[in-house]
């Protein structure tokens, strides 16, 4: 009988959580990992026959709040598959902060804990945070899980007086790396929407200004440009279409676009095959340099800046502020001069993520 797992991550068609997630049903074929499908599922596990996706009847808890019934369907149903599963995995990137209704992400956090074996928190980032009750809160739910990986030494910092936090590279610099297209071309350009994003709305139209600047430039000099969305639900394509409507029409005509829906093979062959890409998502930076592309982030949050500089990559490209106030040759002059200088190891240092995974799950397949 296969060990069940129970999976909290973010299920909203993000290349990069999609990723996440893979990277587990892919290194523990024998191991069944159970999540709660945030919405109808963008087939991106299908294939995969030790992943199982439950789905919620829709409207259902709509429904018992507008009858001030005190009692949740979804939660009931995640609550019921932690306590029978052998353990819980808590596995993203930006997951641990102190913004909004944080007090219930907190107590969702809390009850993987109830597995029978325990949880394992996996691959986060902690903070921003500003009270001392949310410090204190994960402070104890950190120090009674079986183990929790950050990945990036300010997180570590602040949790390391916690025996269980262990610090390693993002888990996506351990994936596996697609077949290389035999001559990579062209840039890649990802991009996010920063209309809803807290702190960050009014840089939107700065930002996409200066892409659809650079996109226009870069095809003036002959490059094939592709823009990429990461992530539907979040806005990227909204934010892709807006930024391809400031080009002129000709422009426009020669402009590719992938907007992941699903296909993770196919999002990944995108970025193995350009030669340099521009990385606003964080994964996009990533797997660039995961790849040996040439990179050059926009970073428009301290996770893309610490992660540079914990790889001794902080020259790596701009903040969000720096990109938008850069003149025009400035932007093409930093793409053209993008480098690949992704520190030797960091792959097998990244795969630490799994070292108690692997104690735990002693059925597993090793990665080649």
């Amino acid at each position: 009988m296969r060990d069940r797992v129970f999976v909290s991550f973010y299920d909203r068609g993000n290349l990069g959580d999609d990723l996440l997630f893979r990277a587990l049903v892919e290194r523990y074929p024998t191991t069944s990992f159970d999540y709660l499908e945030m919405g109808r599922g963008n087939g991106a596990f299908a294939h995969f026959a030790n992943a199982n996706g439950w789905s919620i009847v829709r409207y259902a808890d709509g429904v018992l709040r507008r009858l001030r019934v005190p009692w949740r369907v979804e939660r009931w149903a995640r609550r019921r598959l932690i306590r029978r599963s052998r353990l819980a995995v808590r596995i993203g990137g930006s997951l641990y902060m102190e913004r909004g209704a944080w007090r219930l992400d907190a107590d969702l956090d809390a009850e993987l804990l109830q597995s029978r074996e325990g949880a394992v928190f996996v691959n986060g980032n902690f903070g921003p945070w500003q009270t001392q009750e949310f410090l204190e809160r994960y402070t104890s739910i950190f120090a009674r899980a079986l183990d929790v990986t950050v990945r990036d030494r300010a997180s570590f910092d602040q949790l390391s007086g916690i025996p269980t936090v262990r610090l390693a590279p993002d888990l996506i610099f351990a994936s596996p790396q697609p077949a290389p297209a035999a001559e990579p071309g062209g840039v890649v350009v990802s991009v996010i929407d920063l209309a809803n994003r807290e702190d960050l709305s009014a840089h939107r139209e700065p930002y996409e200004t200066a892409l659809a600047d650079l996109i226009e430039d870069l095809v003036a000099q002959g490059e094939q440009v592709t823009v990429m969305s990461f992530c539907t639900y979040e806005g990227d394509v909204a934010a892709a279409e807006r930024i391809l409507a400031r080009l002129p029409e000709p422009v426009r005509a020669r402009v590719a676009t992938h907007y992941y829906a699903g296909d993770v093979d196919a999002a990944l062959a995108t970025i193995a095959g350009a030669r340099t890409i521009v990385a606003t998502r964080f994964h996009a930076m990533v797997l660039g340099l995961t790849y040996g592309r040439d990179v050059v982030s926009i970073a428009y949050s301290g996770k893309t800046a610490q992660a540079l500089d914990d790889l001794g990559l902080d020259r790596h490209g701009w903040t969000l502020e720096e990109f938008a106030a850069a003149g025009r040759a400035d932007r093409v002059r930093l793409v053209r001069e993008a480098g690949t200088a992704l520190p030797e190891g960091v792959a097998s240092k990244a795969a630490g993520h799994f070292r108690v995974l692997d104690e735990l799950l002693e059925t597993k397949e090793r990665p080649t």
